[in-house]
């Protein structure tokens, strides 16, 4: 699926230590704690939430060329975290770029974090109402910046900053290179490496992103301001593989909310129509019945607004023991779930409830918490093992007659 280029957010660079924004203006940080801080201050004058789009390449940001299977995300990392044990680090952030042949096999570029940093950053900012749609390499993002590409297919694109610089060449061969200087030569060494490569292939076309307007590269290289590059309507696909941030589940604890209400509404009517059939049938003898009832039956119709109170007035109409509290535990969950927890799963079956899901890295205390708030006199949680180290976990309970 592809982004719109009216609902595009617009987009951030962080790079090195330092923000840099399409308006041209750039803010130096500290570390990533501060530059929370910082980010949130720029945009503090403008309506919340603001939607950013994220280009990241820190200092901590490792990229590696490697040779891989061809394969989804999980494949990768079962045949790379051996050897690069942060992509098997659910506190890591890590992409690749599209898997391609590679002489007698394939290969792509690794970009993984040497230190955990991004998800911290992601959710801290949506704490101060930024809310961060996507999160990408600088190196994809260069990747898709040109407008000209050669009918070869090469790509050769350079960004320089201060003191720090990287390029992206993607030649006909298919053999892509990534290379990045640090220091206060990064700049003039990039430029003279660029000149290089233009003097091998002086026909394609090059791009030249530039921090500083005095920036100027080899002869027949297109030179492009930093802030320019940032403000350009550059259309990311949400599925390719360089996207840092994890794939949104398909249900989210909203959707079972939803789901839940509609449910018990469709049921608590059903239940209505039940009662009446019921009531008909009475005798004399069960008028102190009959009375209890038609004062329920008068409010039901209030009772539709409130869900909650739905699956009590159900158990009452129908008696202890007909059915198990399914509506009252559902309510309990989508009232007690905390955001850093996403079910993906919710199964009843013969008296017993099991719910799976995957819990954000660091948050062992909102699992506890989560787990301690769903106890009930109407069902009880069975002991469960602690979430795995990918975060997912299955908490399974009875409920009681």
């Amino acid at each position: 699926m592809f982004i719109s280029r009216q609902s595009e957010p617009p987009t951030v660079l962080l790079w090195s230590d330092r923000w840099w924004f399409a308006n041209g203006e750039s803010c130096e940080f500290s570390n990533l704690t501060h530059a929370v801080e910082v980010l949130a201050a720029h945009f503090a004058a403008e309506p919340h939430p603001v939607r950013l789009r994220l280009i990241y390449q820190p200092r901590t940001l490792a990229s590696i060329a490697v040779a891989c299977p061809r394969g989804n995300r999980a494949t990768l990392q079962q045949a790379l975290g051996f050897d690069h044990p942060a992509i098997a680090d659910p506190a890591h952030a890590w992409s690749h770029e599209p898997i391609l042949a590679l002489a007698e096999g394939h290969g792509t570029i690794v970009h993984f974090e040497q230190e955990p940093g991004l998800f911290p950053l992601v959710e801290r900012l949506a704490q101060h109402g930024v809310n961060v749609t996507t999160v990408w390499p600088l190196t994809t993002y260069l990747h898709a910046l040109p407008a000209e590409r050669s009918e070869s297919g090469t790509v050769l694109v350079i960004a320089t900053g201060a003191d720090h610089a990287i390029a992206y060449h993607y030649p006909a061969n298919g053999n892509r290179t990534l290379h990045q200087w640090h220091g206060d030569t990064a700049a003039a060494e990039a430029t003279a490496w660029l000149g290089k490569e233009m003097a091998k292939t002086p026909d394609e076309p090059a791009l030249m992103i530039a921090a500083s307007g005095s920036d100027h590269g080899a002869h027949g290289v297109h030179c492009l301001p930093l802030a320019e590059a940032l403000s350009r309507p550059v259309i990311l696909p949400r599925s390719h593989p360089a996207q840092f941030l994890p794939a949104m589940p398909f249900v989210t604890p909203q959707h079972w909310a939803v789901a839940a209400s509609i449910v018990l509404l469709l049921t608590g009517g059903w239940t209505g129509a039940a009662y009446a059939r019921n009531y008909v049938a009475w005798t004399g003898q069960q008028q102190a019945n009959v009375r209890e009832k038609s004062a329920l039956r008068a409010e039901i119709a209030h009772y539709r607004i409130n869900t909650a109170e739905i699956v009590t007035l159900r158990a009452q109409l129908a008696g202890p023991g007909s059915s198990p509290p399914v509506g009252e535990m559902l309510d309990a969950v989508c009232g007690t779930l905390p955001p850093q927890i996403a079910l993906d799963r919710v199964r009843v079956a013969q008296g017993r409830f099991t719910l799976s899901g995957h819990v954000a890295p660091g948050a062992a205390a909102a699992w506890d918490q989560w787990r301690t708030q769903l106890g009930s006199k109407r069902w009880t949680l069975e002991p469960s093992p602690a979430p795995r180290e990918t975060g997912a976990f299955t908490l399974s309970g009875v409920f009681l007659p």
